[in-house]
């Protein structure tokens, strides 16, 4: 019993350390997240905004080579010599401006596409700026705090690796289970004639062997091992 009582105070003292991190392993964690799923998407952003320049380029010689087509139409129309002439090229003049007006319209679209999306990059580096100092905040003092107990921890660590040496593997499996679920807490004291984790009423001779330390039990209510204080 004196092995699982040395146990238990090793593994509180393990769980103090853990306490003092706090939340913010896990804070540092979701800022990693966020930050790489920021990068993600101005990485994506901008690969759009490349498209769209060369979109956008393309729909102006689109629009500049229809301008010059219907130029040079509007000259022929000084040239022809009856109204049959004079009305395909009105038709293919008035086809050339339908389809510029398309290409003027999508041009509009693309560059209102462009301004929002790199207000968007924009908005997201900054964004990231802020998630970055955040995160290197974090980091540095959970590294500072990690840093701080390391020693500690790696004594205790190695003391706990000596003492569970000298208790059997089925009572190990137990206490294990027990701790984990239990909130670290996997041997108590009896407080008079009660469990001293749950507070559960043990049986007069089942306190009598645990004050004689004749034998190891266990609360019937939550499973921790039981000793005499």
């Amino acid at each position: 019993m004196e092995q699982l009582i040395k146990l238990q105070n090793i593994d509180t003292k393990l769980k103090d350390l853990n306490d003092l991190l706090g939340d913010l392993p896990s804070k540092v964690e979701d800022l990693n997240n966020q930050e790489e799923s920021t990068k993600n998407l101005i990485t994506g952003k901008k690969t759009r905004s490349k498209e769209l320049d060369l979109e956008i380029n393309r729909m102006e010689l689109d629009i500049s080579d229809s301008s010059g087509k219907i130029g040079k139409l509007k000259d022929q129309l000084f040239l022809v010599t009856n109204n049959k002439q004079y009305d395909a090229l009105m038709t293919e003049i008035d086809h050339l401006k339908g389809e510029k007006s398309n290409f003027e319209n999508e041009l509009i679209e693309l560059m209102e596409e462009k301004e929002s999306t790199t207000q968007s990059i924009e908005s997201m580096e900054s964004e990231l700026e802020n998630l970055s100092e955040d995160l290197d905040l974090r980091r540095r003092k959970l590294e500072s705090v990690i840093e701080e107990s390391a020693e500690e921890r790696k004594l205790l660590q190695k003391k706990r690796d000596q003492n569970i040496k000298n208790i059997d593997q089925n009572t190990l499996k137990i206490y294990n289970r027990v701790i984990e679920h239990r909130g670290g807490l996997a041997v108590v004291p009896l407080r008079g004639s009660a469990c001293g984790g749950c507070g559960a009423h043990i049986p007069p001779q089942t306190v009598s062997e645990v004050r004689a330390k004749s034998a190891v039990h266990t609360c019937g209510v939550c499973g921790r091992f039981l000793y005499n204080n």
